[in-house]
């Protein structure tokens, strides 16, 4: 019996998002991403640096504001939350889910010599940016307020 061609889709779909993952799994700088989180959702993040800031980038689509959990420690920024399953009250079932959610958190080692003043961060339309200003040796924990732009 041949497979049917819902099967193959999910098949190709399958490929290309591995594909994917292959081609993106060298990372470029020595500045750490740290390990994705262990649970169900990892979202896609960005670091990048310019002469004044650090800016981590993450992607979190239908991510509960209150759930945004940032913390730094030494050289090492903690960025962990909950992103919720689509809008599903009423009762039924899910015919195909892609998208993930659940917790998660992710670990980002930061170049030395950041950490001056209190880093800020925005959320808006899913993306969470977090700016950390650098020149500054202060090694604190802190927690960090996140803003919401609607």
């Amino acid at each position: 019996m041949a497979p049917s061609w819902p099967l193959i889709k999910d098949l190709l779909f399958l490929r290309e998002r591995l594909n994917r993952l292959l081609e993106e799994a060298p990372m470029v700088g020595t500045a750490g991403v740290g390990e994705p989180s262990s649970g169900p959702f990892c979202p896609a993040a960005d670091l990048y640096e310019t002469d004044n800031e650090v800016v981590v980038i993450l992607e979190v689509p239908g991510v509960d504001l209150g759930s945004v959990d940032l913390r730094l420690q030494g050289d090492t920024l903690r960025v962990s939350g909950r992103v919720r399953p689509s809008e599903a009250d009423e009762p039924g079932r899910y015919l195909r889910m892609e998208r993930g959610h659940g917790a998660f958190y992710r670990d980002f080692r930061l170049p030395e010599g950041v950490l001056q003043g209190t880093p800020r961060a925005e959320l808006e339309r899913g993306v969470l940016t977090v700016r950390v200003e650098k020149h500054g040796r202060d090694r604190a924990r802190r927690m960090i307020k996140v803003k919401e732009d609607v």
